[in-house]
């Protein structure tokens, strides 16, 4: 029986904990489950089905690649009984945030018999001033977050299903109760949640924060794509993302853009034009806005 199974939150933090030389197996949970539509029946057929739709089509990955990178690797994961102990790897952003309670959440559900599940999360590390990722850190410090592993016991699995739930329900209100109520055992959620809230339009400008923080920047002078996408990977604390997440992003606003030699602002755009037609979690966006002067969502009025 191998002892320990170790579940990655990316291919860097894999590098790196295979340099530190910690013993186990490992797993890389891929998913993007802070996009697109996301089913509270978490590892089924329906739901790997929905996810391959959205996967496919937003990240332009073919299905066997979807195969091989997210199924094959939770293949692996669904082994581990046949382990001492699972240690998850991950950190503080709403992408790793997400994947984490959606595999805690399976995790309640299956039979764990003996074996430990354990958490190392990442965010606020000594010595560093800003939040730190697995992958910014250096492999020396890899042994002694080992060592410093939490054990989950059973109010982490229900507080963890809770919230997956919440984020898989039609209602994203559900959310507001987990920013508004931070966790000890899970500090970095709250923040996550609110910024995923802000993804939603804004009920002044139209606009999901990251959208007005593309507009901000084409309006200070960044006029390509990779010099938009690098501001926003610079910008952004709490999301987490990747350069094609933000791509698509920018893709979105396509509507009120002009895309030439440099990218510049439609004259007398309106965020309307803007496709909402799409989910983040169970949440339909064109049903949602956020309301600024309140700091939370409502219902989009019907017109």
């Amino acid at each position: 029986m191998q002892s320990t199974l170790h579940i990655l939150n990316g291919d860097s933090s894999l590098y790196l904990l295979t340099k530190s030389g910690i013993s186990g197996d490992s797993a890389v949970w891929r998913e993007v489950l802070s996009d697109g539509p996301v089913l509270n029946s978490f590892g089924t057929d329906e739901f790997w089905r929905a996810r391959e739709t959205f996967m496919t089509s937003f990240t332009q990955t073919s299905s066997s690649d979807y195969e091989e990178k997210v199924i094959d690797e939770f293949k692996k994961i669904q082994n581990f009984e046949t382990y001492n102990e699972v240690v998850l790897w991950f950190e503080y952003d709403l992408f790793c945030q997400v994947n984490l309670i959606a595999l805690l959440h399976w995790f309640k559900q299956q039979d764990r018999g003996d074996v430990k599940i354990s958490l190392v999360c990442v965010g606020q590390v000594r010595g560093y001033k800003k939040l730190m990722g697995l992958g910014e850190l250096p492999t020396e410090m890899y042994p002694s977050l080992f060592e410093q592993r939490r054990i989950l016991g059973r109010n982490d699995f229900n507080f963890a299903s809770d919230a997956y739930q919440a984020f898989c329900s039609n209602d994203p209100r559900d959310l507001e109760n987990f920013t508004l109520l931070p966790s000890n055992e899970f500090p970095y959620l709250a923040k996550a949640f609110q910024a995923h809230l802000m993804r939603f339009p804004s009920s002044e400008s139209g606009l999901t924060l990251i959208e007005q923080k593309f507009i901000e920047f084409i309006e200070s002078g960044k006029d390509t794509e990779s010099a938009l996408i690098g501001a926003l990977l610079q910008w952004q604390e709490y999301y987490g993302f990747g350069d094609l997440q933000y791509i698509n992003y920018l893709k979105r606003l396509s509507p009120i853009l002009d895309v030439e030699s440099t990218i510049t602002i439609k004259k007398n755009y309106r965020s309307a034009q803007i496709h909402r037609n799409y989910f983040l979690g169970g949440a339909l966006v064109s049903e949602w806005e956020w309301n600024e002067e309140d700091q939370g969502l409502k219902p989009k009025p019907l017109h």
